[in-house]
């Protein structure tokens, strides 16, 4: 909560000289006073000071003081404003009162009056700023309450989603191995179009194993469990994840190639998590190919202490006011054809998170490169 400054300020708003300098005097032990000519002088000064209590002067060349209080009621709803002049006419008086002056005084005014007057109007102004805090601190509390609970209905519902969707990939798992051995037992198998069958319903089944992966990581986001860190050769997974993408490759006339992954590059971590960002990056890549010639390489090479895994495509490439932005969520050139900006906003996510980087460097028309950087493991493996 923001704190209250222990020295009132009163505001004077008169053209004349002499009751602005008697206010000034008057006031000047007990507040800081701050004085201006005109309206429009006033107002600059109301928005610099936010002040406790303004005397404004009714009768003004220039803007009225009526029309200065319209102005402070929009500025400012709380603060006290007290009126003056040196005609007690009806009609000023209740226009004060109908554009919500706090209070109304004749020149020349009295002095204990005035004192005793701003005084009351200062507390009168804090209490209801202090009020006005208040609201909006519960209005941001009811806000965060109303958004906790509809995060918890997700979370509910997230949980149920996980159930059913695990349910189907049984059923296509089961379904993917029965035909597999229908295959392995018919006596076309020997055939080029069966081993190719065969081929593509086993990678069927890898993929629905890993998306069964994928359902055990999110339901351990759900019930907050922390993740399994492993050793993890991030070589044989670069195979597998690009094996698993070519279908996707092949679907748009392209290759995927991987160099330097026939060694054993071991890190520490969450092999589905690993899994998810090496094929986020890969599919990236495929997505941004021409429709003919397109080419993607994966790299991976260490340095003694990190290993270094580049995707490198012959695609579009990408603008260079766009550079800072790929991995900002939501952040897509694809919205028309279905993107959410989420797959490199999920990579860099995935690698920081496990201690590593990530870095793009691309030429439009030419194509680009992915490099991401993770810590080599150094612990000797464990039987």
């Amino acid at each position: 909560m923001t704190t209250v400054d222990a020295t009132p300020t009163v505001l004077v708003i008169d053209d004349e000289i002499g009751p602005r300098e008697s206010l000034r005097f008057l006031l000047k032990n007990d507040y800081l006073v701050a004085c201006a000519d005109c309206v429009d002088r006033g107002l600059e000064l109301l928005r610099e000071r936010t002040p406790d209590v303004v005397v404004l002067d009714i009768r003004m060349p220039g803007r009225s003081g009526i029309e200065g209080l319209r102005e402070i009621r929009r500025l400012d709803a709380d603060v006290s404003v007290i009126m003056l002049t040196g005609y007690g006419a009806l009609d000023t008086a209740q226009d004060a009162v109908r554009n919500e002056a706090s209070d109304y005084m004749e020149k020349p005014f009295d002095a204990v009056e005035m004192r005793r007057n701003i005084a009351s109007h200062v507390a009168r102004t804090r209490q209801r700023r202090l009020r006005t805090r208040q609201s909006h601190e519960v209005d941001q509390l009811h806000q965060k309450l109303s958004s906790h609970e509809r995060m918890a209905e997700l979370g509910q519902a997230s949980a149920e989603f996980v159930h059913d969707i695990r349910n189907a990939f049984t059923v296509v798992s089961g379904s993917a191995e029965l035909l597999q051995h229908e295959l392995v037992g018919s006596p076309q198998s020997a055939s080029p179009s069966a081993a190719a069958a065969a081929e593509n319903l086993g990678r069927l089944n890898r993929t629905v194993h890993h998306c069964g992966e994928l359902l055990d990581t999110w339901q351990r986001l759900i019930y907050q469990n922390p993740g399994r860190h492993s050793r993890v050769n991030l070589c044989q997974l670069v195979q597998e994840v690009a094996q698993a993408c070519q279908p996707v490759a092949q679907a748009v006339h392209a290759q995927v190639a991987c160099v330097g992954t026939e060694a054993i590059v071991a890190v520490r971590g969450d092999a589905v998590q690993f899994s998810r960002a090496i094929t986020n990056l890969i599919q990236n890549a495929i997505q941004s190919l021409p429709s003919s010639g397109g080419q993607v390489r994966v790299t991976v090479e260490t340095d003694g202490a990190c290993v270094h895994l580049r995707v490198t495509d012959n695609g579009c490439g990408i603008p260079p006011e766009n550079l800072e932005r790929v991995f900002h969520a939501e952040f897509t050139t694809k919205r028309t054809r279905g993107g959410m900006g989420l797959g490199l906003f999920i990579v860099r996510k995935i690698v920081e998170g496990h201690g590593g980087s990530v870095a793009v460097a691309s030429e439009v028309g030419r194509g680009t490169t992915m490099s991401l950087s993770l810590p080599l493991d150094t612990e000797p493996a464990q039987a």
